[in-house]
């Protein structure tokens, strides 16, 4: 049923600072300590692009809904190409809108009881169109 196959077992590459084209995968709605609210967003590195960490994942990149950081929600919309004046009639329905959208993101580095994670610095349009949708018919099936 299962065999262990050592040569199966590779380790991932750890995400390093630089640009990465990726897909929004999935999100949650939380407090922020602040008692603010907060979109917690996840993205998959872009495996049918030619890139570093094909198919890891970014993981917990904040969106707190205050004045001040209100520019990571615009910024992250013009990368994933919203139309301009767009509304949202609340953040869930934004993160709904945001989710499966592929994009480049900008990443660095934090650090974290003593351990470094990637973290999104900035957001950039996508260099590359979304894969295309694959059509299969009865025809394309052999059974």
């Amino acid at each position: 049923m299962f065999k262990v196959d050592y040569s199966q077992a590779t380790e991932f590459e750890n995400v390093k600072p630089g640009e990465y084209e990726v897909t929004v995968v999935n999100y949650e709605l939380k407090k922020a300590e602040s008692g603010n609210n907060r979109v917690v967003v996840d993205y998959e590195i872009r495996s049918d692009v030619e890139q570093p960490c094909q198919g890891q994942k970014i993981l917990y990149d904040n969106f707190t809904v205050a004045e001040k950081s209100m520019w990571r929600f615009q910024q992250a919309s013009k990368a994933a190409q919203f139309p301009d004046g767009i509304q949202f009639g609340s953040f869930k329905e934004w993160a709904d809108t945001f989710r499966g959208k592929h994009l480049r993101l900008v990443v660095g580095e934090r650090e974290y009881q003593g351990k470094k994670y990637p973290e999104v610095k900035s957001f950039r349009v996508s260099e590359v169109h979304a894969p295309a949708d694959i059509k299969i018919s009865d025809s394309d099936v052999p059974f």
